[in-house]
């Protein structure tokens, strides 16, 4: 009787263990956001993986662990602060979207780069600080623990 409870215990664990592996897939932003940070950050003139003022896509919904939105007289931007994201295999801890007034769009990734080998790796990456479109461009800067890639461009009007 005891080896029964044990066997339905443990095959309890196991079905928690896979379900909670199924909900914290990770979300690999590469293939989304290549062409942009690493080729030209002008390449769409709308967001990626987020439309209108505070909508993002499906597929970062169940990524998202915190959203901040903020309204200043020059900027909006929104934050989403992410679990289980990476970029080329590196951990992406925040992705952020912002607006200028002065018609300037920007997408910045936050990497913690806190190993040696997410230093070695980030440095691999061959982001295009060259940009080929008058008013885009790409930064990057370290910002407490983040390293911050930001790719930026002009809104384009129809």
């Amino acid at each position: 009787m005891k080896n029964m409870i044990s066997m339905i215990m443990l095959g309890g664990m196991s079905f928690a263990t896979l379900s909670h592996a199924a909900s914290s897939t990770t979300l690999d932003l590469t293939p989304h956001l290549q062409d942009r940070f690493e080729n030209n950050c002008a390449i769409r003139d709308h967001y990626d993986l987020h439309k209108n003022e505070d909508e993002i896509l499906k597929i970062l919904k169940n990524q998202v662990v915190k959203k901040d939105f903020d309204e200043d007289q020059a900027y909006t931007t929104t934050v989403y602060t992410l679990k289980n994201t990476v970029y080329k295999g590196l951990p992406v801890k925040k992705i952020e979207f912002s607006w200028g007034r002065s018609r300037t769009l920007s997408e910045y990734l936050y990497f913690d780069l806190s190993t040696q080998a997410a230093k070695q790796q980030f440095n691999k990456i061959k982001w295009n600080k060259n940009q080929k479109v008058e008013d885009a461009g790409l930064v990057i800067r370290k910002e407490g623990k983040f390293t911050i890639v930001q790719c930026y461009w002009s809104e384009v009007f129809d």
